[in-house]
């Protein structure tokens, strides 16, 4: 990674919770599994127009690829890139192919009462910048271990990253990005045990001073 990073913020995020960055178009984001095998549930919505969204569906169209690699974007519903994978210092298991976790999986899983969960973490988020949507958009799921086998059936498995992975993405429009450390903790989505994230938005401009 550059020498010339300018860190704007570094972002504590507990694992079962959300956090929102506003991003301008250039800046970078670093989001980092701090204990390893921690996926993050990721969207971006366009900051002038939030109805434009990151979307799975269409980046995949675009792509031609079940998930972005280094070097590809991730593009929205109007099929324009809205962040781009600068590095990926992981084993690159993204997924776009499954839902947030909400209340009903977790009754289907056999919970009572309330299980925190990243689709109303992401409404959390929401609601705070003064915005409701009325389903949750499909996250792209960072640091998830979704197997896709020859018979087209899939599994989630644990992940594979470790302690300090990291990927680092830029912005390609003004953006608000929200995260959610998935709290799965029947599942082995998170390997059995929901830990905490770092989020470091940062400006690899080389002609600010550095932070």
């Amino acid at each position: 990674m550059s020498g010339m990073e300018n860190i704007v913020a570094t972002y504590h995020v507990p694992a079962g919770t959300g956090k929102t960055i506003k991003v301008d178009t250039g800046d970078l984001v670093r989001i980092t599994d701090l204990e390893g095998q921690q996926p993050v549930d990721f969207w971006a919505f366009n900051a002038d127009d939030p109805k434009e969204l990151l979307s799975c569906e269409h980046t995949k169209v675009l792509i031609g690829r079940l998930s972005p690699v280094a070097g590809e974007a991730a593009y929205t519903n109007r099929r324009r890139p809205i962040v781009t994978i600068v590095e990926d210092n992981s084993p690159g298991e993204h997924d776009m192919e499954c839902a947030a976790c909400d209340i009903l999986r977790y009754r289907l899983l056999g919970v009572e009462g309330y299980h925190a969960n990243c689709q109303d973490n992401l409404h959390g988020e929401l609601k705070a910048l003064g915005l409701e949507f009325d389903v949750a958009p499909q996250p792209w799921n960072l640091f998830t271990n979704v197997v896709v086998h020859p018979d087209r059936t899939m599994t989630i498995e644990a992940p594979s990253n470790k302690a300090g992975d990291n990927i680092v993405l830029r912005a390609e429009m003004d953006a608000y990005v929200v995260v959610s450390p998935c709290p799965q903790d029947i599942a082995p989505t998170c390997g059995g045990r929901p830990t905490d994230v770092q989020v470091d938005p940062y400006d690899d401009d080389p002609s600010l001073p550095d932070a």
